[in-house]
């Protein structure tokens, strides 16, 4: 009996190039919101300490949120879009959350936080990039863009 040779696997590479474009600039806009809702929450924290503290902490709780969509949006890994979709899905609730609860108070906008009245403090940028960050989660999802491209190859 002949022994047959084994070939040695090769490491996959991936030659495609960098990408630029809508991808590069929704990324652009959630590390500017949140670097921007950071330092404000944390400005806010700090400076208005004779308000409660309910608000201010929960402004610092959704600034850290956008902080990890951030990341999870830049890297596009597996466990980052979980925790992007996490993330993302918390936001959203919280501004609606928020917002909701605050219709009909008057005083409920007189305590700066990225959640009350819908955002409206932040131009409603957080009422708005959770809707898009999590639309460009699922349209860049790379098991669902092979599952398209394989669909078109069966026809």
């Amino acid at each position: 009996m002949r022994k047959q040779a084994v070939a040695e696997p090769r490491p996959a590479t991936d030659n495609r190039g960098a990408s630029y474009g809508g991808g590069r600039i929704i990324m652009a806009i959630f590390w500017v919101f949140a670097v921007y809702a950071t330092y404000t929450s944390f400005s806010d924290y700090v400076t208005y300490s004779e308000q409660p503290i309910g608000p201010r902490l929960i402004s610092v709780v959704a600034a850290a949120g956008y902080v990890l969509a951030s990341i999870a949006i830049t890297h596009n890994g597996r466990r980052m879009r979980m925790m992007g979709w996490t993330a993302l899905l918390i936001e959203l609730a919280g501004v609606l959350t928020g917002g909701l609860m605050g219709v009909g108070v008057a005083d409920i906008g007189a305590i700066r936080n990225l959640w009350a009245g819908f955002g409206a403090a932040y131009y409603y940028l957080p009422l708005i990039l959770p809707i898009v960050g999590l639309t460009w989660i699922w349209f860049t999802n790379p098991r669902r863009i092979v599952e398209i491209a394989e669909s078109f190859d069966r026809k």
